[in-house]
């Protein structure tokens, strides 16, 4: 009998922000890894899959802003960095795409093309902006096609990001999505949108994700912005992060859940099977250490998950396993 195919392995985790603290570490050791203790949840992926919450641009040494530390931008051999941690694709429509402005956003994507990593959600163009990232992996295509629905500088419609990011728009996204389909054979919906530190989401947010759902396009949604874990659910059969939380993102200590994320992985069977998990794992600064089935936090991670997703659907969360991670299925297959 033939053997069984190995699966095609997706982990995907949250907001990531190479400024800060961290950029001034790729500032002094281009070698820094801020990933280096991930290997238990995602040394088998295939590929590897973040949300690029700093821009990548050359401040001067400069990696926040003095005046406002709301504002910051990852030097950029920060691209080398992701890179090396073996990310093939990160999202970067979000609220701080323009934190340094134009110039720095087109850096960044210049950063980013010389590090070979793909990009979704910003673009030269806005044509570009809405254009789906490919990346081949095992013999299939994936496509994650990325969208924002929050802007930090006022009212998109009326700031010049406008012709420059992939903002939450039904329309152009279908367009995009319709194209992802015929080009790929997975297809994942990067969503930042919600509100920061609320741990269920908003109805704008439910609304827009069920529309993209509607199209029958969207394989798996991934979901980030509020920076604390929201729950997860099966939606028109097909798996929802609503939130992941951070990922390599300092947390505050009076925000409890900002110390946590959840990481998911993605098993995609030669038939087209597949099996969902979330891998949590604690903060400590902006380095993401694993939660091991055994640690004391497993069991309150695992709790926590259960609490949110009652919010916004059934899903069964089983025990951890081996890596610490939670299986997740559909509220039928209980």
């Amino acid at each position: 009998m033939a053997e069984k195919p190995a699966p095609l392995v997706i982990v995907a985790a949250g907001d990531v922000n190479l400024g800060r603290e961290c950029g001034q570490a790729i500032l002094e050791d281009p070698r820094y890894d801020p990933f280096r203790f991930m290997g238990p949840i995602w040394g088998d992926a295939d590929l590897r899959f973040v949300n690029l919450e700093s821009q990548l641009s050359d401040q001067d040494g400069e990696t926040q802003s003095p005046r406002n530390r709301l504002i910051f931008t990852g030097p950029p051999g920060g691209a080398e960095t992701l890179a090396q941690a073996g990310i093939a694709v990160v999202s970067t429509a979000n609220n701080h795409a323009w934190d340094y402005g134009r110039s720095a956003l087109l850096e960044t994507l210049a950063n980013l093309a010389r590090a070979r990593v793909a990009k979704a959600g910003t673009g030269r163009t806005l044509a570009e902006a809405y254009e789906p990232a490919i990346v081949e992996a095992r013999g299939r295509r994936v496509a994650v096609v990325a969208v924002t629905q929050i802007w930090n500088a006022g009212p998109i419609e009326q700031h010049e990001g406008r012709n420059y990011v992939a903002w939450a728009r039904p329309r152009r996204l279908q367009a995009a999505l319709e194209r992802a389909r015929r080009e790929a054979d997975f297809v994942i919906l990067s969503y930042h949108g919600g509100v920061e530190y609320v741990d269920a989401p908003t109805g704008e947010t439910r609304r827009f994700i069920d529309g993209a759902l509607r199209t029958g396009l969207v394989d798996v949604v991934i979901g980030h912005h509020p920076h604390v874990p929201q729950g997860f659910a099966f939606r028109r059969g097909r798996p929802v992060f609503y939130s992941l939380g951070n990922f390599v993102f300092a947390g505050h200590t009076w925000a409890p859940w900002t110390l946590v994320g959840f990481a998911a992985r993605l098993e995609l069977g030669a038939e087209h099977g597949l099996e969902v998990s979330v891998c949590p794992f604690a903060l400590d600064g902006h380095l993401p250490k694993p939660i091991g089935p055994a640690d004391p936090q497993s069991a309150t991670a695992r709790a926590h998950l259960v609490e949110t997703s009652a919010s916004v659907g059934d899903a069964v969360v089983g025990a951890a396993d081996a890596r610490g991670c939670f299986p997740l299925a559909p509220a039928a297959a209980r």
